[in-house]
């Protein structure tokens, strides 16, 4: 068995069903691989690119437009598979809310974490909405200003923020962040290039592993909950889980199912670069090749 490491973004919990399930499975065992799946609580100072970049034979998942910024730089890493076809950041608004949609959004107080604000502006933008017509914060606020109404939404994630509000009897509405020419997937999987020139064949079966715990766990979403239930201390409830699980599931099917779950596409990569150049995201726009490496999907 060759041990690999996957330094994962966050904290062990549903957001990565499918890779636990992989492991508690036995399907990196069967491709010969025993994978840690690192949380990032143990390494709370250090980027999710420098481990992976420092970490020898290992990868890890971020989201895609820091890796966009890291290739850009030279950093010498390139995504190989998506965890998610679509990101789970949201606005997050009350259920009664009258704000519905981006095009409500103009003369409305929304809270946003500094990797979304960009995000935010430019989706805005690409719809045909004046960013300035927003009043935004970036820092200091909590989901208690949201049901106080200090804020008419906030930012959160599906698999988090929601369930946080339900538990505190808190209905919610999700308007979901993107536009045609800027989709980002979430949790993108990625190595550095000389992983990637000197382990391909690891890569490749510890992606088709990856693809086929992503199926299994949204098909048998049951089982998925309790599995996690067991091994993450902050999704730790399997009823809970179940509905996450099914929040998620659009999440990694995507327009065209699981079966092309963790693949990327290639037109949609090209629109997205070339949107994070035009709005200064990235200081120029990349070649494809220079920030995906698709052999493995």
């Amino acid at each position: 068995m060759t041990p690999f490491r996957f330094y994962l973004d966050w904290n062990l919990n549903c957001q990565f069903a499918g890779l636990i399930w992989a492991r508690e499975k036995g399907l990196f065992a069967r491709e010969g691989l025993d994978v840690d799946l690192v949380s990032a609580l143990e390494n709370p100072h250090t980027a999710t690119v420098d481990l992976v970049r420092g970490g020898g034979l290992c990868a890890g998942c971020m989201e895609d437009n820091l890796i966009v910024r890291a290739a850009v730089e030279g950093r010498g890493i390139k995504a190989i598979g998506a965890t998610m076809q679509d990101s789970p950041i949201h606005l997050i608004t009350l259920a009664d809310s009258t704000l519905r949609d981006l095009a409500d959004v103009p003369g409305r107080r929304i809270a946003m974490h500094r990797d979304g604000i960009h995000l935010l502006k430019t989706v805005l933008t690409l719809h045909g909405i004046d960013p300035g017509r927003v009043e935004t914060t970036v820092s200091g606020w909590t989901l208690d200003q949201l049901i106080d109404g200090t804020f008419d939404a906030v930012q959160g994630y599906t698999t988090t923020e929601p369930h946080a509000l339900s538990r505190r009897g808190v209905a919610t509405h999700l308007i979901p962040v993107r536009h045609h020419d800027l989709h980002p997937w979430a949790q993108m999987m990625f190595a550095t290039d000389q992983v990637i020139a000197d382990h391909g064949d690891l890569l490749g079966r510890f992606v088709t592993a990856c693809k086929e715990g992503w199926k299994c766990a949204m098909t048998h979403r049951d089982e998925a909950a309790d599995m996690i239930a067991t091994v993450s201390p902050e999704h730790d409830d399997s009823e809970e889980n179940r509905r996450i699980l099914k929040l998620m599931h659009p999440l990694i099917a995507g327009s065209h199912g699981l079966d092309r779950a963790v693949t990327t596409d290639p037109e949609r990569w090209r629109r997205n670069l070339a949107t994070y150049a035009r709005f200064n995201m990235i200081p120029r726009e990349p070649a494809y090749n220079e920030v995906v490496c698709d052999r493995f999907m």
